[in-house]
């Protein structure tokens, strides 16, 4: 993959090294949001979702014969 020239000369950049550039410039872009506090409202949504799974994942009982 091509992506610019250097004095003439062709650069290549694989796609796992693109990857990673556009990963690194998201999370420099993102980093801002990603640090603010989450709405209340989603905050108690997501605790209600934490605490349905907890419940379901629980061992259920064995009853005794």
């Amino acid at each position: 993959m091509e992506n610019g020239t250097d004095g003439g000369r062709a650069l290549a950049t694989s796609d796992a090294e693109l990857l990673r550039r556009i990963g690194q410039d998201l999370r420099s872009i993102y980093a801002e949001v990603i640090r603010q506090p989450l709405p209340p409202r989603i905050q108690a949504t997501l605790a209600l979702i934490d605490r349905e799974q907890r419940l379901t994942e629980q061992p259920r009982r064995a009853l005794p014969y």
